[in-house]
């Protein structure tokens, strides 16, 4: 898919650059949320544009995106919440597409692109539109909604402006034809957010709402290097309409506010522009070293901005401790790393932990037959026996099938431990057993 999509972003590198990066998120009370009761799931749905869809320079078909709401699914599940998502972020939409969609999605209606925004450059567009009314229902049993939405906006303008150009070079009827035309984009911009925030608090009335600001990533400092220059006078009026953006952001946020709703704004802003040459691809080169710019984030801009939208949802970003080189993945049971002198094994890509350790971060009960080799495990209405060497469990009496090597003694100096899979006993048990490769980390939530 996405190798289709690298001309087209190329060809609008230039405008892109400035255009900034509109990140919205919309969110579920999550602040101050308890753990989700048990077979309850803390249901996240992504919308908006490339940044939802995790978009970076140089992704192919093949590419696995690893984008903002992919960090805060993450750190949902460091919360101890039993969290699941689903993206319907599209390429190229704008602002007014994702408000006629949801519109549709309310309604129950049956769209195609056309009725959404015709020429959208994303191959999944049309798939996605036929998608509608799952859209609906998603929003509907959502605690956590993330919207990337408005760079695409200002694209039009930008392409007219032209960024090498000095701003206070145009002629005046140029001048002023781009400031009514600033304007008219955020006047739109702003009623098609609001738009988009109505309908989602009729599918969702319980929502919070999260906004995070634009990013601008306009280096000027580095025009000594000769490889991206934007003149003072064209920064200005850029970096002028990104502030009355803000303004424009702060007063829907009052306004909501004034309504009874919980809203926060994220500091995208400050996430990325603090290390933009980091955090996105704007001094990025073609084969033969011209300059391409992208405003997309890098791998690790949009770790910065899982971070933006995590703080204002949960007040930290949370990591595992850095692991022994002997430890070959990290648990996370209910919130808490599991840390122990007895590591994780990896046997034929199941992982087995010690059975005790499983149990205490688990708070279960613990039983050990020693004639038969038995463990017997219950919390609340649930039990699960598993006997060493066994390729069946026992969970409420049922026998189930192992889906893993059986449980057996690990050797350790002066002892024997008995590991047991991780996977079978918590599933068996009613918790979430979640894999995140990212982190080499299995999480744990009931």
């Amino acid at each position: 898919m996405y190798s289709k999509l690298r001309n087209v972003w190329n060809r609008a590198a230039i405008a892109a650059t400035v255009a900034g990066c509109l990140t919205f998120s919309v969110a579920a009370s999550a602040a101050q949320a308890p753990a989700a009761a048990p077979s309850d799931t803390y249901d996240i749905v992504v919308l908006g544009d490339s940044l939802a869809a995790g978009y970076q320079l140089g992704f192919t078909e093949a590419s696995v995106p690893y984008g903002y709401a992919e960090h805060v699914y993450e750190q949902a599940l460091f919360q101890g919440l039993r969290a699941e998502y689903t993206n319907y972020g599209i390429i190229g939409l704008r602002s007014e597409g994702l408000s006629k969609w949801l519109d549709a999605a309310a309604k129950g209606q049956a769209v195609k692109e056309a009725d959404i925004q015709p020429g959208l450059i994303d191959p999944r567009a049309a798939a996605m539109f036929g998608k509608t009314q799952e859209l609906a229902q998603d929003l509907k049993d959502a605690e956590l909604v993330l919207i990337t939405i408005g760079g695409n906006d200002f694209l039009w303008m930008l392409n007219d402006l032209g960024v090498e150009t000095a701003f206070n070079q145009l002629p005046a009827d140029k001048q002023t034809q781009l400031k009514s035309q600033l304007d008219t984009l955020l006047e739109g911009f702003e009623k098609q957010l609001k738009t988009s925030l109505d309908t989602i608090q009729k599918l969702q009335p319980k929502a919070e709402i999260v906004i995070a600001n634009q990013y601008l990533p306009i280096y000027i400092q580095f025009r000594e290097e000769k490889t991206y220059f934007v003149p003072d006078s064209t920064a200005k009026f850029l970096t002028d309409g990104q502030a009355r953006l803000l303004e424009t952001l702060q007063a829907v946020v009052a306004d909501y506010s004034k309504q009874g709703l919980n809203v926060k704004i994220a500091d995208a802003s400050a996430a990325i522009e603090k290390d933009a040459l980091k955090f996105t691809s704007i001094r990025a080169s073609d084969e033969q070293g011209n300059p391409k710019p992208d405003i997309h984030p890098t791998a690790a801009g949009y770790a910065a901005l899982g971070k933006s939208f995590s703080e204002p949802l949960w007040g930290a970003y949370k990591t595992v401790k850095p692991r022994k080189a002997n430890v070959p993945i990290s648990i996370v049971v209910g919130g808490k790393e599991v840390i122990t002198d007895y590591a994780p094994v990896i046997k034929k890509g199941r992982t087995f932990l010690s059975l005790r350790e499983v149990t205490e971060a688990l708070g279960a009960e613990l039983q050990w037959n020693a004639a038969t080799s038995t463990a017997t495990i219950t919390l609340e209405d649930r039990t699960v026996a598993i006997t060493v060497g066994a390729t069946t469990i026992s969970v409420n009496g049922k026998s189930v099938p192992l889906n893993a090597e059986p449980a057996y003694l690990q050797q350790f100096s002066g002892e024997k431990k008995t590991y047991v899979p991780l996977a079978a006993l918590s599933d068996g048990l009613g918790f979430q057993v979640v894999y995140r490769d990212t982190l080499k980390t299995a999480f744990i939530n009931r």
